[in-house]
């Protein structure tokens, strides 16, 4: 294995030896480093005439066929723009040869500075500066001191859960005369105004009405209560004033409604029966315990993340004075931009980048976006030097939860990541968390009561 060289700041190192005029390579400080590329006379006459050459193909001058207007002539007329367009192909000739010859791994593009005129029949010189990922130590990650909430699983929360599954497993009967009310649920058609107009929601087709549930509006739900399928009504009411759509609060609202259908739920006995209905469960017992585990689990998850957050925090205040390079801050950035994306997408809305003030949003997010660029790279520091790696059988098992989570074949979901090169990304995510792990079992953790929520 190759060992590193250090640059300290201020070092000049030139490229291998094999070519007259090395680009020599300068660290300008942790995250920046300079590259001196030296063109030869020849090479600069070379650029010159492929830009003449360029321009002479396009150009239209009066006394002059096209293509065979002569160089002085040319230069005349177009001096600047053939000079720059010269410069700037001999600059994108050189420079990723240079980068190569001298080992350099930019994570930016170089920002130019001529150290001189570009001229016909002269040497030319420039510096390349570009961004590198930094020499990394990462300090103050052993022993910290943290603190989570010993994790307790109630009666009531696996009472919640029992109740959600006895209503996944309702039935809905077809009874004659049913009328709306409790235990029932209806499908109807309706069409109105409010303020004597009609807004966003003030019509809907087979709209499906779970009586007493709370999912529809209260003063709405009284007046149809009683309906039975077929028939047609019209109602009034008055929206609360405190409605969460404040352009119809407090306003009158004017409806026709027509009952298209009405069932009764055929509710679940909650017994042992049930519970062989939910799977390989012999009595209602087991199907408690079982949840209780799962939510007991998912808490331990929900906890293992609160300490890594926490951990990630204190490793990072610990080590503010490394430079982040701005590449990295920039990526970050774009990571929490889509992330927007996801979650207004998730949330059924359309995402229209053109509406974010694009100044604003670095103003308010640049610090969290440093902070996680500057994790990322103490935590790939530390586990270089302890030396995690993570396996391929921990990533076929992320792969198998995620299936499971997801209700597809960990086929699918290997297929998926292959296909949208996230493979990498999630081996990175694995690395990140594992490393993390082992900070957190050497840390000093106060487990605390959990807090009870207040009654409101």
């Amino acid at each position: 294995m190759t060992k590193k060289t250090e640059i300290k700041k201020g070092e000049v190192i030139k490229a291998p030896a094999g070519k007259e005029g090395q680009p020599k390579l300068e660290k300008i400080d942790s995250i920046r480093r300079g590259l001196v590329i030296r063109m030869k006379a020849a090479e600069v006459d070379r650029a010159f005439k492929d830009a003449l050459d360029k321009v002479r193909k396009e150009a239209k001058l009066p006394g002059f066929r096209k293509g065979k207007v002569p160089d002085n002539v040319l230069m005349q007329k177009f001096g600047p723009d053939i000079e720059a367009e010269a410069m700037q192909a001999a600059i994108r000739s050189s420079y990723p040869e240079a980068v190569r010859g001298c080992g350099a791994m930019p994570l930016s593009d170089p920002r130019v500075e001529p150290m001189g005129k570009f001229e016909k029949g002269k040497p030319f010189e420039f510096k390349a500066v570009f961004e590198v990922y930094p020499e990394v130590k990462a300090k103050g990650f052993e022993g910290l001191s943290l603190s989570r909430q010993k994790v307790e699983v109630t009666d009531q929360e696996v009472e919640n859960e029992i109740k959600k599954l006895q209503r996944q497993m309702t039935q809905l009967e077809p009874i004659e005369d049913g009328k709306i009310g409790e235990g029932m649920i209806a499908m109807i058609d309706f069409k109105g105004t409010a303020g004597g107009k009609a807004f966003p929601g003030s019509e809907s087709e087979n709209y499906v009405v779970d009586f007493g549930t709370g999912h529809l509006l209260e003063e709405f739900e009284a007046k149809i209560e009683g309906m039975g399928a077929g028939e047609e009504r019209k109602i009034e009411f008055h929206y609360p004033t405190d409605f969460f759509n404040r352009e119809i609060a407090g306003k009158k609202g004017e409806f026709h409604v027509k009952v298209k259908e009405v069932r009764r739920k055929v509710v679940p006995k909650l017994d042992d029966s049930f519970a062989k209905e939910l799977g390989d469960y012999k009595t209602l017992k087991d199907v408690r315990k079982v949840i209780k585990e799962r939510i007991s689990d998912y808490k331990e998850s929900l906890a293992q993340s609160g300490l890594r957050d926490q951990a990630i925090r204190a490793i990072i205040k610990a080590n503010e004075g490394i430079e982040v390079p701005t590449a990295l801050i920039d990526a970050e950035l774009g990571n929490m931009l889509e992330q927007l994306k996801r979650n207004a997408q998730a949330r059924g809305q359309k995402f229209d980048p053109s509406k974010i003030d694009s100044r604003e949003f670095v103003k308010r997010n640049v610090k969290e976006a440093t902070d996680r660029a500057r994790g990322y790279m103490l935590v790939r520091a530390i586990s270089e030097d302890k030396k995690v790696e993570v396996t391929q059988e921990e990533i076929e098992e992320r792969i198998n939860r995620m299936a499971a989570d997801s209700r597809r074949k960990p086929a699918e979901i290997k297929e998926y990541l292959n296909k949208n090169n996230m493979m990498e990304s999630l081996t990175s995510q694995l690395l990140f968390e594992k490393t993390l792990d082992l900070v957190v079992g050497k840390a000093k953790i106060k487990v605390e009561k959990p807090k009870k929520e207040k009654k409101k």
